[in-house]
């Protein structure tokens, strides 16, 4: 994997979302897309979000601390 392979993943993740793009690597035999998703994913499970806003909310208006750690769709 690159940088722009990376950057190009993220881009289709951010437009598509990642679960089309985990898709479309595996219909395409893409290995590299599909390692970043997989990447990606596991970062997300293992992100404890509940804690993050809390950490946040000890800094920041709770409010921004909510809207900084909510997906932006």
């Amino acid at each position: 994997m690159n940088k722009q392979i990376y950057q190009t993943t993220r881009r289709s993740i951010r437009d598509n979302g990642l679960r089309y793009t985990a898709q479309h690597a595996i219909d395409t035999n893409d290995t590299d897309t599909l390692l970043v998703c997989d990447e990606i994913f596991n970062i997300g499970k293992e992100t404890d979000w509940l804690g993050m806003r809390a950490q946040f909310a000890k800094t920041t208006p709770g409010a921004i601390a909510f809207k900084l750690t909510t997906k932006g769709e």
